[in-house]
């Protein structure tokens, strides 16, 4: 931290951030009213509704079935059931047993978190209303509630005890600095499950961490910086006391750890000498003496080493090779097996979005020698699979529901001022290639998330109604080695956006889209991206659609939330350098007065606290003040929902909203 102030900017809209204002509250009102009522009249609503339901699956919360003890727990969607249920079977394909409803405690609630006991006959839960959410023990044997704890506030990640004695979690507490300031800084803490929360002396150099335990339950280690983990505290179970490890001194300043505990070891993917990244096996008594450490697999170019899983005698590890998920099987000695044949091109985890959470979570639950998970593509919806790690085979436990096969799928690649562009086209077979479809660009690009050609429910939907999908893969992202990363973050974020122009521009030059017929479309981080190709390249679209947005990143620090999330990868709004960065391309910095704009609707969850309403707030009524053609600028507030946390039929319902908007707009 820097004592330097940032220069003041211009804060016109300024009044359309306080959520306290009963001024600005009915201001939002009006505006999502207008929108609800333009939607639901559109002659395309009806055909656009059944295209979605016919294709859609909740990506963001639906889950495989993962063994803990004897027991396999899964997050499923049941007929007659407004929300997710949590179930739990004694095998991956046995019938299931709901644990969890979260209907029984509101219409509305989800679950927000799930952690099972390593012998499967406890689960800490917490359920989520309007992202309050309340946290307890309960027995998995009849679903009766153990404990409550009250005093958990915020979103707690938690790692259980081997012997069930209590968990470990951590959360934002707030820190002050050493020139008085206070400032967000996540808390690690013990919970017995009889008796008092004890802080623990884990203090973070990262505003982020998590705690992780050992599969065997004898070590449990603080993660730190959820962009480039690494661990920063480790303890042995047995007596141990925490030792901070992995300083700045023990390793390049920035490099990414990210492994677990194999019996006494530490198997960490690194990028510590390649972006490609590397696998290393460090003692866990001389974690800062690199002459120590055992290379297991050597960097190669082309191969992103993910994530690593012990399952039973096998570890599971995790690549992303020609910007698709594989899947490699190694011994206890780190020995190369080989690769368990996934089926098809495409992703795969513990969610339907597990690649995502890839850099901070295990992709795969081990089940013995071997491990499942779902896996999907851009033509087919998730199906459940079991890989042998031994043998080298997989198992097709559950089909996908929504395999798509009148389509085709091509992978090309753009060329932007960085360097390559990778991305995909997706349509029916019967759809042309020759300007007439309407076209939808999406993206990610952000915090070294991998964006994976995985099922899209929108997508699936709107190619149905003949339009051509395209998913890119942005710099900025986790598709490839840390230059890539680091070519579309903090002062390079721009890198990002150039991607994204190249891709448009591509698809034009090649005759497969029109500028009047292109929209983009973007979740959170792409919601950012969404805005600033309608900012920046107004020229190349007819239409964009930005989810959950952050749209103003000068004024951020208002909340400590996205204010410690974003500082990972936007950079530090106090700090000058970092402000000018990002005020370069902050959205709602970039809209222009007398500019012929095209369609915009910035789409936010009432309760998110991620990416708070206010930003898509503050950017419709810039947007709409500055624009001079006869597009729409509309807003939309989701209630009862948060940062893509909301009900199935609330799912829906956006993706209807959402697809009829471009629709209407595009056909």
């Amino acid at each position: 931290m820097t004592d330097t102030i940032a220069p003041a900017v211009e804060n016109p809209f300024g009044w359309i951030e306080d959520d306290g204002d009963a001024a600005v509250i009915e201001w939002q009102r009006q505006a999502n009213d207008r929108t609800v009522a333009e939607l639901a009249a559109s002659p395309n609503a009806a055909r656009v509704a059944a295209a979605v339901n016919a294709t859609f699956e909740d990506l963001f919360a639906a889950t495989a079935p993962e063994r803990f003890g004897d027991s396999w727990f899964r997050k499923v969607q049941i007929e007659g059931r407004p929300n997710l249920v949590l179930t739990v079977a004694s095998s991956p394909t046995d019938a299931e047993r709901v644990l969890v409803d979260p209907s029984d405690h509101d219409p509305a609630a989800t679950i927000a978190i799930c952690h099972p006991s390593p012998d499967g006959t406890l689960l800490f839960v917490g359920i989520s209303v309007d992202q309050a959410v309340a946290y307890r023990v309960l027995s998995v044997a009849d679903g009766s509630v153990v404990r409550e704890f009250p005093s958990i506030a915020g979103y707690a990640l938690g790692a259980w005890a081997y012997d069930n004695s209590g968990f470990f979690y951590s959360v934002l507490g707030m820190k002050t600095l050493a020139d008085g300031q206070v400032a967000p800084q996540y808390d690690v803490w013990w919970q017995p499950l009889a008796g008092e929360a004890e802080l623990q002396p884990t203090e973070l150099d990262f505003p982020f961490g998590w705690p992780v335990m050992s599969a065997d339950g004898r070590w449990v280690s603080v993660m730190a910086n959820q962009t480039a983990p690494r661990p920063r505290w480790i303890r042995r179970i047995d007596g141990g006391e925490w030792t901070r490890v992995l300083a700045e001194e023990g390793g390049p300043a920035g490099s990414m750890y990210k492994g677990r505990f194999v019996g006494d070891e530490y198997w960490a993917i690194t990028d510590d000498t390649s972006g490609w990244c590397r696998l290393v096996a460090i003692p866990a008594d001389s974690f800062d003496d690199p002459s120590n450490w055992r290379e297991l697999i050597a960097a190669r170019d082309e191969i992103k080493l993910v994530s690593i899983t012990l399952c039973g005698e096998h570890v599971a590890l995790t690549t992303i090779e020609g910007g698709v998920m594989r899947l490699k099987s190694l011994d206890r000695q780190g020995r190369d097996l080989g690769y368990p044949p996934l089926p098809g091109d495409g992703a795969f985890g513990l969610m339907g979005f597990g690649f995502i959470a890839a850099i901070m979570s295990d992709v795969v639950g081990p089940d013995g020698d071997s491990c499942v998970f779902l896996h999907s593509s851009l033509t087919s919806g998730c199906g459940v699979y079991r890989a042998d790690l031994r043998e080298l085979t997989v198992e097709e436990l559950e089909a996908s529901a929504h395999p798509l096969s009148d389509r085709e799928l091509e992978r090309l690649s753009a060329t932007g001022p960085n360097g390559p562009v990778t991305y995909w086209v997706l349509r029916k077979r019967s759809t042309p290639l020759d300007g007439s479809a309407p076209t939808i660009v999406t993206g990610y690009g952000g915090f070294n998330a991998p964006w994976i050609p995985s099922y899209s429910a929108m997508g699936a939907a709107w190619t149905e109604l003949g339009g051509l999908w395209v998913h890119t893969q942005l710099r900025g992202g986790g598709e490839r080695d840390t230059q890539f990363w680091n070519e579309g973050r903090m002062h390079r974020k721009q890198g990002t956006f150039d991607d994204m122009f190249a891709v448009i521009e591509d698809i034009h030059a090649r005759g497969f889209a029109t500028p009047e017929r292109t929209g983009v479309t973007g979740s959170s981080n792409g919601g950012l991206l969404t805005c600033a190709v309608f900012t920046q390249r107004p020229d190349l679209i007819g239409a964009a659609v930005a989810q959950v947005p952050v749209c103003d990143l000068v004024n951020l620090a208002r909340d400590p939330v996205p204010l410690n999330i974003v500082k990972a990868d936007y950079g530090d709004p106090a700090i000058p350098e970092d402000a000018a960065a990002m005020r370069a391309y902050s959205p709602v910095h970039r809209v222009r007065a007398g500019t012929p704009y095209p369609a915009l609707l910035c789409d936010a969850g009432a309760a998110d606290t991620t990416c708070p309403p206010w930003h898509a707030r503050k950017m419709v009524a810039a947007a709409q003040d500055a624009n001079c053609s006869d597009r729409r600028i509309r807003l939309r507030v989701r209630e009862g929902t948060g940062h893509n946390a909301m009900t199935r039929e609330l799912f829906i319902e956006r993706d209807v909203e959402e697809l009829t908007f471009l629709w209407d707009e595009l056909a």
